[in-house]
């Protein structure tokens, strides 16, 4: 039963990778993301976030919201990046940051470690 127990559990560790070669450094490098999992309760969280959208006319958002979520670096919540972009919010800022082809390389790379 201790398997189980909190303290005795193997947490996920963050995956670090460009997922962008168009973003880079002052040096010229391109940027490292830095991509978390989501537990279950925050995926539960996001589904719930996406039915009241749902209800108000509003697309369903969950693939974005998810990826935005599990974007740890870049700060997406960064209000002077979403300034630079003239977006709000952190899912209209991943929208508007990445190319198509990026945007799906996260999304495998969210997929990996979930």
């Amino acid at each position: 039963m201790q398997s189980y127990y909190k303290q005795n559990r193997k947490e996920i560790e963050n995956k670090k990778i460009v997922i962008s070669e168009r973003l880079t450094d002052e040096q010229g490098n391109a940027v490292v993301w830095e991509i978390r999992a989501l537990s279950q309760k925050e995926n539960e969280n996001i589904l719930k976030k996406c039915r009241v959208m749902k209800e108000e006319g509003k697309q369903n958002l969950y693939e974005v919201m998810v990826l935005a979520e599990s974007v740890v670096f870049p700060d997406l919540n960064s209000v002077k990046l979403q300034n630079k972009y003239c977006v709000v919010g952190k899912e209209t800022l991943l929208l508007e940051l990445l190319t198509a082809g990026e945007y799906e390389k996260l999304k495998k790379v969210v997929e990996e470690v979930q």
